[in-house]
C-alpha cells in the first residue's frame, strides 16, 4: 500500500500543477502559422508520409533505433527511440507534428508531453518537435517541467537535418535540407504575438 501511495503521490503533483499553471497562466491566444492565401507564404505543407520519413531518417542518422512509431491525425508522430550506447544511452520518447494551421504550441501541450515523459519510468528524455514553433511561456515551462524535454522548431529541425542527413541518406537521394525549403515551416518560424516579440526584445535589453 506504502508503494502504491509513493508512486501515486508525484502523480497527482504533476497534474495538480499543470492545471495550476494552465488556469493561472496569461491568456495568450495561438498565432496562426503561414496559412496558403496568406501571401505571405504560398509554398506548401509537407506530407504526412514525408514528414514520418524525415523524422525516422533524422533518428537513424543520430544512432537512434526505433523501438515503437506512430501515425496519429495531421501526420502527428510519436517514436520510441532507443539510444544504444551503454552507458549514456537509453529510451527516448519523440513527439513531432507538421501542423502549421492550429499555431505554436503553447505551454499546457509542453507540460503535459513532459509528464507522460516523465510517466514512463524508462525514459531517458523527450523531444517535441513542432514546425509551428513554440510560444514564449512554452519555452519558459519547459525548463520547469518535471521531466527533461527538447524543444525543436521548423528552422531548428532543418539545421539539424543539415547536419545530420547528408545528400544521398534519403530514399529519394537528394539533398534533404534543400527539399526541406520547398515546404512551409522550415526556413521561417510561424508568426508571433506581438507581445512576445516585446517580452524578449526586453530581456534582450535588460
Amino acid at each position: 500500500m506504502a508503494v502504491l501511495v509513493v508512486a501515486l503521490v508525484p502523480l497527482f503533483f504533476g497534474y495538480f500543477l499543470i492545471l495550476l499553471i494552465a488556469r493561472y497562466s496569461p491568456n495568450v491566444p495561438r498565432i496562426d502559422g503561414n496559412k496558403v492565401g496568406e501571401g505571405a507564404d504560398d509554398r506548401p505543407e509537407i506530407t504526412p508520409d514525408e514528414f514520418a520519413d524525415l523524422v525516422g531518417d533524422l533518428l537513424g542518422s543520430l544512432g537512434l533505433e526505433t523501438v515503437f512509431s506512430s501515425m496519429g491525425t495531421g501526420g502527428v508522430v510519436d517514436v520510441t527511440a532507443r539510444d544504444p550506447k551503454p552507458l549514456s544511452g537509453g529510451r527516448l520518447l519523440v513527439h513531432a507534428s507538421p501542423v502549421l494551421s492550429q499555431g505554436q504550441i503553447d505551454a499546457a501541450e509542453v507540460l503535459g508531453f513532459a509528464e507522460s515523459v516523465r510517466g514512463d519510468m524508462g525514459a531517458l528524455k523527450g523531444i517535441f518537435i513542432a514546425l509551428a514553433g513554440f510560444t514564449a511561456e512554452a519555452r519558459s515551462a519547459v525548463r520547469a517541467t518535471p521531466a527533461p524535454v527538447d524543444l525543436i522548431d521548423g528552422p531548428a529541425l532543418l539545421e539539424l537535418v543539415r547536419e545530420h542527413l547528408p545528400a544521398g541518406v534519403t530514399k529519394r537521394g537528394e539533398d534533404p535540407a534543400e527539399a526541406l525549403l520547398a515546404y512551409r515551416g522550415f526556413s521561417t518560424g510561424a508568426k508571433r504575438h506581438p507581445r512576445h516579440i516585446a517580452v524578449e526584445e526586453t530581456e534582450e535589453n535588460m
